[in-house]
C-alpha cells in the first residue's frame, strides 16, 4: 500500500511539473526560430543566417535560459542576445559563426565555458563583461579583434588566452579586472601585426593584465602596453620581431632579463620602464634612435649595451637606473634632460663626440658615490642645469676648448672640487650658481693668454685663476673611444716631439703599433696577426693659438669584441728617447671586467729609479717574466713592466726619461 501512495505522490510532482512549465517560441532572424522550455531550461535555435533579436535576454525568459543548441548555418550571435541569463551555464558555438555582438552573455554569472567554435573573428565590446565564473574558453584560430571590456572582471579566466597570427585589434580594459590582484591569465601571443591597443589616461579600472606571456615564431610587432604587469622573469622575442611598441613592457615587476633580436629597429617610449629587477639590458646594433623613458626607474639594471652609431640619448632614457657605468659610444652628440639621473655611477667617460647636454643628463642627488674626475671633451659646446649636481666625491674638472655655456647649478654641491682646468681661450658663460657649492679656494688653470679675461669674468673671478704652463697643456688626458671593434685615440701633441710611438697590448702581448712623426705623417705601422688593419690616419690643427698644440688622432679596427686593451702612448725625442709617456687601457663593448687605470686616466710618467743597489739584471728579470712585452724598434727594444716604461740598447737599461739604469 505504502509503495502504491509512492507512486502517486510521484505522479501527482510530475504532472504539477509539467502543468506549470511553459515553452516559448519565437523569431531571432530572418531565418531563425528558437524554442524554450522554461522546465528544463534548454533553448533549441533552428534555421540559419544572422541573428538579429535579442527576444530571449527579455524577462521573465533570460531567467529559465540554462542551455543552447545553436543550429550549424548560424552566422552571428547578436548584441544583448543572452544579457542578464544568469543561469546560462555553457556555450558551444557553430564553426559557422563570425562574430558575438556587444553584451551578448554579459552578466551570464553561472557560465563556466565557451567555444567560440573555429569561425569567430570579431567579439564586440563587453560581450563577456562580469561573467565572473567563466574558466575556460576555446579560442578560435581565425579571431581577429576584441572589444573594449569584452572579457571585463572575468576573475576566474585561468585559462591560456591565445591570440591567433591573424589577431589584429584588442579595446580597452578586455581582459581587465576591478581586483589586479585576480589576474592569473597566461597569454600566448602569435599575432603578427597587431595594432597598438587602446588605452585611455587612467590606468584603472580596466587594464589587460595577464601573468604570463608566451611569444609565438613569426611575431613581427609587439604593441603598446602588451606586456604591462606581466609576471615573466624572463622573456625571449623571436628573431621575426622588427618593432616594440610605447610601454610594450613597462612595470614588469618580476622581469630581470630580456632578449631582444639584432633585426629590431625601433623602440617605443617608456618600453621597459619601472621593470624594477631587470638586470641587463643589450640593444640591437641596428637601432639608430632610443626611446624617451627607456629604461627609467630600473633601479637594479647595472648593465646596457647601447648601439654603435647612436647619436641622441633622448631624456630620462635610464633616469634612475642602478646604473655604476655605461658606455656611451663615440657617435653620440646630444644627451637629454635627466636621461642618467639618479644613477650611482662611479666612472664616466664622455665621447669626444659630444655636443650638447641637457639639464640634469647626470645629476646624483641623494647618491653617496659618484666619479672623481669629470673630463668634458672638444667638441662640446654647452651643459643645462643641474648637468653635474650633486657629485659628492668629484675633485677634478677638465673643459674642453669649445665650451661656452656651463649652465645654472651644473656643479652645484660638488664639495671637493679642487682643480679646475679650462681650456676655453674666452671664459664660458656661467651663472650666480653654476659652480654653487664648489669651494672658492679651487684653482681653474687657464691658457697663459686667458687668465686676464677669467679674473675680469662675472662667477669665475671668485676662483684662484692660475696659467697653465706648456707642460700642464701637453698633460692632458689621452682620449681613448672605444666602439665594438674600433677604437679612436685622440692626444695633444709637443712641440718637442720628433715622434710618437703607440703600442697596445692584449693578454700581454703587442696587438699593434705604431708610430707617427712629429706632424702627425706615418713612420711605421704593425700588427701581430694578419687581417689586421688601421685607417682613418690623420692629424688636424685644434686651435690657431700657437700656445695650445695641435691633436693626432687615429682609428684602430679589427679589435676583438668584449676585450680588454692597454696601450702606451710615449712621446721620443730625436734620440727616440721618451720625453712623455702615457698609460691607460680601454675596453670594446661588452667587456664586464675591470678597467685598472679607471676609464683611461694617465698615468704620471714613470720615476727616476736611481740605480740597482741589489746589482739584479734589470733586463733579464723582465725578460723571463714577460717575454710577450718586448718589441725591437731602431735596434732597441721598449719593455713594459708592471706599469713602467724601460728601454734597452746596446745591453743597457734606460728608464723612460733616457737615463741609465746601472
Amino acid at each position: 500500500m505504502k509503495t502504491k501512495v509512492s507512486i502517486i505522490l510521484v505522479c501527482l510532482t510530475m504532472m504539477a511539473s509539467s502543468a506549470y512549465a511553459t515553452v516559448y517560441t519565437g523569431s531571432l532572424g530572418p531565418e531563425l526560430t528558437y524554442t524554450l522550455d522554461s522546465g528544463t531550461g534548454h533553448v533549441v535555435i533552428e534555421g540559419r543566417g544572422a541573428m538579429t533579436s535579442d527576444d530571449l535576454s527579455n524577462y521573465p525568459k533570460r531567467e529559465y535560459v540554462k542551455t543552447v543548441s545553436f543550429p550549424e548555418g548560424l552566422t552571428s550571435i547578436c548584441a544583448n542576445a543572452f544579457h542578464g541569463c544568469y543561469n546560462l551555464q555553457s556555450v558551444v558555438l557553430p564553426d559557422s559563426v563570425v562574430s558575438i555582438g556587444a553584451y551578448a552573455f554579459q552578466e551570464c554569472t553561472k557560465m563556466t565555458s565557451v567555444n567560440l567554435g573555429k569561425g569567430i573573428k570579431t567579439i564586440n565590446s563587453q560581450a563577456f563583461i562580469f561573467c565572473s565564473n567563466l574558466r575556460k574558453v576555446r579560442w578560435s584560430d581565425c579571431l581577429e579583434s576584441i572589444g573594449d571590456m569584452a572579457f571585463y572582471n572575468c576573475t576566474n579566466l585561468g585559462d591560456t588566452v591565445f591570440f591567433p597570427k591573424t589577431f589584429k585589434t584588442m579595446g580597452w580594459g578586455a581582459f581587465g579586472s576591478e581586483n589586479y590582484n585576480s589576474a592569473s591569465k597566461v597569454m600566448v601571443w602569435e599575432a603578427i601585426h597587431a595594432n597598438d591597443f587602446v588605452r585611455y589616461e587612467s590606468d584603472v579600472p580596466g587594464e589587460c593584465h595577464f601573468s604570463y606571456v608566451i611569444f609565438g615564431d613569426s611575431v613581427e610587432y609587439i604593441p603598446n602596453m602588451l606586456c604591462k604587469f606581466m609576471y615573466n622573469d624572463s622573456i625571449t622575442l623571436p628573431e621575426t620581431v622588427k618593432e616594440i611598441g610605447a610601454s610594450a613592457f613597462t612595470n614588469c615587476s618580476r622581469l630581470q632579463k630580456i632578449n631582444i633580436p639584432e633585426g629590431v629597429t625601433k623602440i617605443g617610449s617608456s618600453a621597459f620602464a619601472n621593470c624594477a629587477k631587470l638586470k641587463q639590458l643589450v640593444l640591437p646594433s641596428g637601432l639608430k634612435e632610443i626611446p624617451e623613458q627607456l629604461c627609467s626607474s630600473c633601479n637594479s639594471l647595472d648593465s646596457v649595451k647601447l648601439p654603435a652609431g647612436l647619436t641622441v640619448i633622448p631624456q630620462k632614457a635610464f633616469s634612475g637606473c642602478g646604473l655604476g657605468r655605461v658606455t656611451i659610444p663615440n657617435s653620440v652628440t646630444n644627451i637629454g634632460n635627466s636621461a642618467f639621473a639618479g644613477c650611482p655611477l662611479d666612472t664616466l667617460v664622455l665621447p669626444a663626440s659630444l655636443n650638447v647636454l641637457g639639464d640634469g643628463v647626470f645629476n646624483q642627488l641623494n647618491l653617496t658615490t659618484s666619479p672623481r674626475h669629470l673630463v668634458l671633451n672638444d667638441k662640446l659646446v654647452a651643459t643645462g642645469m643641474s648637468t653635474f649636481a650633486n657629485w659628492s666625491e668629484l675633485q677634478t674638472i677638465v673643459i674642453g676648448k669649445n665650451v661656452s655655456i656651463l649652465g645654472q647649478d651644473c656643479f652645484y654641491g660638488d664639495s671637493l672640487v679642487t682643480d679646475i682646468t679650462c681650456y676655453a681661450a674666452q671664459p664660458p658663460l656661467i651663472y650666480d650658481g653654476t659652480f654653487n657649492g664648489v669651494p672658492d679656494t679651487a684653482k681653474v688653470h687657464v691658457l697663459s693668454s686667458s687668465v686676464a679675461a677669467y679674473r675680469a669674468a662675472q662667477y669665475w673671478s671668485r676662483f684662484r685663476i692660475v696659467a697653465l704652463d706648456e707642460e700642464e697643456i701637453i698633460q692632458r688626458t689621452v682620449t681613448v673611444d672605444p666602439g665594438q671593434t674600433t677604437a679612436d685615440f685622440t692626444w695633444p701633441t709637443d712641440s718637442a716631439a720628433h715622434a710618437y710611438q703607440i703600442d697596445i697590448y692584449k693578454d700581454g702581448a703587442v696587438f699593434c703599433k705604431l708610430t707617427l712623426g712629429n706632424r702627425g705623417q706615418l713612420l711605421g705601422i704593425s700588427f701581430s696577426a694578419p687581417g689586421r688593419k688601421m685607417s682613418n690616419l690623420k692629424s688636424q690643427i685644434s686651435n690657431a693659438d700657437s700656445s695650445q698644440p695641435y691633436t693626432l688622432s687615429f682609428k684602430v679596427t679589427g679589435l676583438d669584441e668584449a676585450s680588454r686593451y692597454t696601450y702606451v702612448l710615449s712621446v721620443l725625442d730625436e734620440n727616440d728617447a721618451p720625453l712623455h709617456v702615457y698609460i691607460g687601457d680601454f675596453a670594446t663593448l661588452g667587456y664586464d671586467g675591470e678597467l685598472k687605470y679607471d676609464g683611461n686616466e694617465i698615468i704620471p710618467t714613470p720615476p727616476i729609479i736611481p740605480g740597482n743597489p741589489d746589482g739584479l739584471n734589470v733586463f733579464t728579470a723582465i725578460e723571463e717574466t714577460y717575454p710577450s712585452s718586448l718589441q725591437k724598434r731602431n735596434g732597441g727594444t721598449m719593455i713594459l713592466h708592471n706599469g713602467l716604461l724601460f728601454i734597452e740598447r746596446n745591453g743597457r737599461i734606460y728608464n723612460a726619461q733616457g737615463q741609465l739604469i746601472e
